[in-house]
């Protein structure tokens, strides 16, 4: 299987989810489809993967920085048939950046541990805990996506569009 990369098919449920869960809006900050700003003045950071792997932003860590509004992470762990969405503020990893590795680009990088009890926890920065706040099922393009690629040409011909 291809690698499978956290696409807008994933995160527009994500941020639709989050928008109803807090009662809020959320606009796209720049250019960025992971860092928006809520109507409740709150900057907002969604990050998803299908693995325990993660990155954010080196502009969101920026904006934590200018501390002229806190940013709440939202971190989606897309497990094949469901997303679960985690959250909780950036503080907390924002304070030990320098655990984390950082790309070429500059942004940081950490990985999940398991989750226990609703509380999502980050390995490199033991401090960081995030809650879950909901789990739904993964959209159907997402479950399509992560088929072998032999099964998705074998769904194809079945609906004659391959």
């Amino acid at each position: 299987m291809a690698d499978i990369k956290f696409s807008d098919d994933e995160r527009e449920p994500v941020i639709e989810r989050l928008e109803t869960l807090k009662n809020i809006k959320l606009k796209p900050v720049g250019k960025y489809k992971k860092f928006l700003k809520g109507s409740d003045g709150l900057y907002y950071c969604i990050v998803g993967g299908s693995g325990d792997w993660h990155e954010i932003p080196k502009e969101v860590m920026e904006q934590e920085k200018k501390d002229q509004a806190s940013v709440y992470l939202v971190i989606a762990r897309w497990l094949r048939t469901k997303i679960e969405i985690y959250g909780g503020l950036l503080k907390p990893l924002f304070e030990l950046r320098g655990s984390l590795s950082r790309n070429e680009q500059g942004d940081f990088q950490f990985d999940l541990k398991m989750p226990t009890d609703g509380i999502l926890s980050i390995k490199q920065v033991s401090g960081a805990k995030f809650k879950k706040l909901d789990e739904f099922s993964a959209p159907p393009v997402s479950r399509f996506k992560m088929l072998s690629e032999e099964k998705q040409r074998e769904l194809l011909a079945k609906a004659g569009l391959k």
